[in-house]
């Protein structure tokens, strides 16, 4: 378990954004080689993901340990994915011991950019469409979060980014404004418009429209001539994305006319809301319990607004997943933060490593070895999938 928290470390020390992990998924990808595993890089194109497979004694079910390790533009890792790729990595070697008296597999996969960031974005997802788990009866992984509680069946909202791209003309700001056409401001007013229309939102479908502009200008004496914004769109009802959309579209549309400015939209392929599995929440509860940690129960946890978004959940339309959400700390931290960044080098994140790893492992066994188990986690899938 040291080394597992030594590595947890010193990846949270030296945060890589997604796609350009070049170093955390060489290091967990290295520590299954040390164990045995047989270990792909690359896979898929994507250079920083990684499959590693250990087999037992013949044929036999499969299942899959999820690692992340992609940190945060600015925050590092205030997801907390060191101690994903660490928990994924230690619930593997735990398994993989058993594997000399048990028919399958274990494996432990590196999934890169999960938040989002350069071309292996979607990872999982990529994954789950070309067919890389067929077969695999369960995929599970640990998210850390900065409070007391564990939870099993946490939902999560669809997703989709919107790039909006203003194109004016410069001039001086001050002496020759009159010629110039200001894409700061169509960005502004796109801002504006989109915030009005906030009030039209349907409240039941949790929808939440957030963006950033990332191009503005270069100078304040200089009419700027491009502006850039990327917009999140987020809802608990997939159906309810495209309205998102055409509403954050035609805000973009609406500013460029009223500021003279041309506009170029782009929308990214999105990612859904995630299919629930009861008998591998069931199986989850049971594990934490082992462990003496008390999660909250799986059908109120599901009836709570959900509020974050993760490629896990297309893959969860796949196959059968669990993705367990950990609180390693006493006090509460907000995610996507600096303190939580610092709370996962203490010794909360330390354990928290430790519990995660231990819940994967305790799970992966029983799916290994109860064939009735994986008939009711597969038959589950099959009936939430109609």
């Amino acid at each position: 378990m040291l080394r597992l928290i030594e590595m947890s470390d010193w990846i949270g020390k030296h945060p890589e954004l997604g796609s350009e992990e070049v170093e955390a998924s060489k290091l967990i990808a290295g520590e299954l080689d040390k164990h045995g595993f047989k270990v792909e890089m690359g896979v898929l194109g994507m250079p920083t993901a990684f499959k590693a497979i250990k087999k037992g004694r013949g044929k036999g079910p499969k299942i899959a340990f999820l690692c992340e390790y992609d940190a945060l533009p600015g925050v590092g890792h205030g997801c907390g994915h060191n101690m994903i790729g660490t928990s994924g990595l230690g619930a593997g070697i735990a398994v993989a011991k058993l594997m000399r008296g048990l028919p399958g597999e274990v494996w432990v996969v590196g999934t890169p950019a999960e938040e989002g960031h350069g071309p292996s974005s979607g990872a999982k997802k990529r994954m789950a469409e070309a067919g890389f788990f067929k077969g695999v009866e369960a995929v599970m992984m640990m998210h850390p979060m900065g409070n007391s509680k564990a939870t099993v069946a946490t939902g999560f909202l669809a997703i989709t980014g919107v790039k909006i791209e203003y194109a004016g003309r410069t001039a001086h700001a001050a002496a020759d404004p009159q010629n110039g056409l200001n894409a700061l401001n169509a960005a502004v007013l796109c801002f504006m418009a989109t915030h009005a229309n906030r009030q039209q939102l349907r409240r039941d479908a949790n929808p939440v429209v957030h963006g950033i502009i990332t191009e503005g200008g270069l100078a304040s004496n200089i009419i700027p001539d491009r502006a850039v914004l990327q917009f999140s769109v987020r809802s608990s009802d997939d159906a309810y994305i495209p309205t998102l959309v055409r509403m954050v579209e035609n805000s973009a549309k609406g500013a460029a006319i009223a500021t003279g400015c041309e506009v170029k939209v782009t929308v990214s392929p999105g990612l859904k809301t995630n299919v629930r599995n009861p008998p591998l929440e069931k199986l989850f509860v049971k594990a934490y319990k082992e462990l003496g940690i008390e999660a909250i129960d799986p059908d109120f946890t599901a009836s709570q607004p959900p509020g974050g978004s993760t490629d896990f959940t297309d893959l969860s339309h796949f196959v059968p997943g669990m993705h367990t959400m950990l609180g390693f700390t006493k006090a509460d931290v907000t995610s996507h933060s600096r303190e939580l960044c610092a709370a996962t080098l203490t010794e909360e994140g330390h354990r928290g490593v430790e519990i995660g790893a231990k819940v994967l492992a305790l799970a992966g066994v029983e799916v290994l070895t109860d064939e009735k188990l994986r008939a009711e986690i597969k038959d589950a899938f099959n009936k939430a999938k109609k």
